[in-house]
């Protein structure tokens, strides 16, 4: 019990940050909603295009932490703060990439059936998330400098104040008010962008001010060799999740407005439920980085114990209070529009409720290969359920009775066959490991 309570401890701060997103995804969500149902329609495809381009240099270098605390909690702090160095030098090469991608992604929304309204607010809203984008891996990058020492706190703390910022400018920018040039999804992109650039000043100012002690070294070549050869599997497999769930979320905006309503802020309310896991889940990829390989297996034990107490709470209160709460979202539109919004609504929440369950598993039992060092094996698995099951399941639902509830209903079986196969995977290892050890 001890144990499980220093966890949480150390993951508390980074699953308030992490509802700190999630009350900012809500409460954008809901602006959007009052400003005009095309917002509303557009903001998901077109947020979750940005951060699957953008996922390959945030996972890809932010897992420059798990490296910062594996080196730092075995003593070697020259070469944690070399390899935080070498970080920085990539997050700079990265900005050709990010430009790149700003024609990229307007080629891929065009190849969905939206209307011409949707497909503008897509695109604005887009180019305006990619600078998001590399704020946000910089940010990472910068975090993982004191992630990687255990100092959770600071990070969460910065990082609440970052999406507070982000909910202060929201109704400014989203309603265009005291002059802002701009309004609707770009409105919404530029306060998420300034609100991930305070962050990024935030702690860089904290490490100019407050360097690590201890001595230096030159970055050298194996720094970027190991970021690179750890990360890169991290940032693909991050890309390819990302990647098909934007894809998803493109299919769903070809849906009737009132059903992807629905889906959009059914999304939004269980997404509150994932800033605790997915907190536990960063602290236990920087806690499993700097522990030896025999405490390993008890942090996974906890965690999961962990995620049962989350899920028993969250599926009270998804029971008790869900439909209020999403019919937040539905205050505007004709009669029918409300009744059907209702009606998928409701199915929706049931739906994403048991995805969030097996979402949070996979994302801790994600988090200890990652600290492991095992990126490589969260990245195969993750492209088998994504790739070889979920692809086809997805384009034989949609050829054979396309609806809401049954798409959701894919990703709920993607999320259930990734917990299965990561457990199955570690307790393979853990088996090989008592093995040799005996």
């Amino acid at each position: 019990m001890k144990g499980m309570l220093s966890l949480q401890r150390m993951a508390l701060p980074l699953s308030l940050a992490q509802l700190a997103f999630a009350a900012n995804t809500f409460v954008t969500g809901l602006f959007l909603a009052q400003h005009s149902t095309s917002a509303l329609h557009a903001s998901l495809p077109g947020s979750m295009l940005a951060v699957a381009v953008s996922s390959l240099a945030i996972s890809s270098l932010g897992y420059s932490g798990t490296i910062f605390a594996k080196r730092h909690g075995s003593g070697d702090t020259a070469g944690a703060i070399a390899v935080f160095k070498a970080a920085l030098a990539l997050m700079a090469a990265s900005i050709p990439l990010f430009a790149l991608a700003v024609p990229f992604g307007h080629a891929v929304l065009g190849i969905f059936n939206t209307s011409p309204e949707v497909l503008a607010a897509e695109s604005a809203y887009y180019d305006v998330l990619l600078v998001n984008g590399f704020f946000t891996a910089l940010a990472a990058v910068l975090g993982g400098y004191f992630t990687g020492q255990g100092k959770t706190r600071f990070v969460g703390a910065v990082t609440v104040m970052g999406f507070a910022v982000n909910m202060l400018l929201s109704p400014v920018f989203i309603g265009g008010m005291f002059g802002i040039p701009t309004s609707g999804v770009k409105g919404a992109g530029w306060a998420a962008t300034i609100a991930h650039i305070v962050p990024c000043i935030v702690l860089a100012s904290a490490i100019l001010v407050r360097p690590l002690a201890g001595p230096r070294r030159k970055t050298r070549l194996m720094d970027f060799t190991e970021l690179l050869r750890l990360g890169i599997p991290n940032g693909v497999r991050a890309a390819i999740d990302i990647g098909g769930f934007f894809a998803f979320t493109a299919v769903l905006a070809e849906c009737p407005s009132a059903a992807a309503a629905a889906s959009t802020a059914a999304f939004a309310v269980n997404g509150v439920f994932q800033a605790f896991p997915q907190g536990l889940a960063q602290a236990l990829e920087i806690k499993t980085a700097r522990e030896p390989a025999e405490g390993r297996s008890a942090l996974l034990r906890m965690s999961a114990a962990l995620v049962a107490v989350y899920a028993a709470a969250f599926s009270i209160v998804l029971a008790a209070d869900g439909m209020p709460i999403l019919r937040l979202f539905g205050k505007s539109g004709d009669e029918e529009f409300l009744r059907n919004f209702a009606a998928t609504g409701y199915i929706l929440l049931a739906i994403l409720g048991a995805k969030a369950i097996f979402e949070a598993l996979v994302q801790v039992l994600q988090a200890f290969l990652r600290g492991c060092g095992e990126t490589a094996s969260v990245f195969a698995i993750q492209f088998f359920s994504s790739v070889a099951f979920w692809i086809p399941l997805f384009l034989a639902v949609r050829a054979w009775r396309p609806s809401m509830p049954l798409y959701w209903l894919t990703m709920l079986a993607c999320s259930a066959l990734s917990t299965v196969l990561l457990a199955f995977w570690i307790a393979r290892r853990v088996r090989a490991r008592s093995v040799a050890s005996s």
